[in-house]
């Protein structure tokens, strides 16, 4: 068979085979949330059928058409280059998706192809946008420009306005069993040590995109690391926990800490949720949600980083009785 863009996503084949469908038909529609668990591949799927939508030399399989994947066309908007396709994301150092950036979008979208015969563009994530700018997005969504396709991305659907969702086709995303995750890490990571490869699908809760993080063996040295301070807060001391905080706090390391420290939270909660302890499990969800918010202002307003995981580990060390 020849090789597609189609060809490269892995473990989608019922939404691949609509989206591809709706290509077949010359039916794209206007506007699509793609929804589902983070890391599974919505984006780049979303990518992938634009591709398609764009490529001025299509091949044909046996399920639909499908963008060829070498043309000039297909490179451009696989790098993020071509005229008529806009990808936007939360900016650096913001918050949030602005409305400046969704009125700035909304005329990208209204002008005139100028190399593909439609407009596109991807939402990534969706659901960071402000109040202002998700009504400015309804705008376009209730008088779509013609020719023009926009794709939403998000993890948390219900965080978007009622009318945005309704006014969009949806596809819902799962994830990706341990077979297809195989086959991905073998294609993006191929210089991986099989061992941590293994190791990373096991970690990983069907994300492939959190899997290609723990095929580092930083990450995975980090997370040993990690999880023993964090085992030990119920017994150590004040002057201890606080050294902890400066070593994790040091840039290389405390780049993992935010992932080490949600994948070592969750299993404290699936742990309470086993043994029971409806109590305690919303005592952890009430300190995720906390630690959670700090991590995101550590990145969106330069808080300290030292300070901040000094407050995260006293938190958590309260959290396993020990009173200071």
């Amino acid at each position: 068979m020849t090789e597609s863009v189609f060809s490269t996503i892995v473990g989608h084949d019922a939404i691949v085979a609509r989206l591809r469908h709706a290509l077949e038909m010359g039916r794209p529609g206007h506007a699509w949330l793609f929804h589902g668990p983070g890391g599974v591949g919505k984006r780049t799927l979303a990518l992938a059928w634009i591709q398609s939508l764009f490529c001025p030399t299509p091949i044909r399989e046996t399920s639909g058409v499908s963008g060829c994947g070498r043309c000039l066309t297909c490179r451009k908007c696989a790098e993020g280059h071509h005229p008529d396709l806009r990808i936007l994301e939360v900016e650096e150092n913001k918050s949030r998706i602005s409305v400046d950036q969704v009125r700035d979008l909304t005329r990208f979208i209204a002008f005139t192809p100028l190399e593909a015969a439609w407009k596109a563009a991807i939402i990534d994530d969706a659901a960071w946008m402000n109040e202002a700018a998700a009504n400015a997005l309804l705008k376009t969504l209730e008088e779509p420009p013609s020719g023009s396709l926009l794709i939403l991305v998000t993890e948390r659907p219900g965080a978007l306005l009622p009318t945005i969702r309704s006014r969009c086709l949806k596809e819902r995303f799962a994830f990706l069993d341990d077979a297809s995750l195989t086959r991905l890490l073998e294609r993006l990571a191929p210089e991986s040590d099989p061992g941590a490869r293994q190791a990373a699908i096991g970690l990983a809760g069907g994300s492939v995109g959190v899997a290609l993080r723990w095929c580092d063996a930083g990450m995975l040295e980090g997370r040993q690391r990690l999880f023993c301070d964090l085992d030990a807060l119920g017994g150590r001391s004040l002057a201890d926990l606080i050294e902890s905080a400066r070593v994790w706090s040091e840039s290389e390391r405390f780049a993992l800490v935010p992932e080490l420290l949600e994948t070592w939270c969750a299993e404290r909660i699936h742990q309470e949720v086993a043994d029971g302890r409806a109590g305690e499990v919303e005592r952890w969800l009430e300190t995720v949600s906390a630690v959670t918010s700090l991590l995101r202002d550590c990145r969106t307003i330069n808080l300290n980083p030292r300070l901040t995981l000094e407050s995260i580990f006293i938190r958590l060390a309260r959290m396993r009785g020990v009173a200071f």
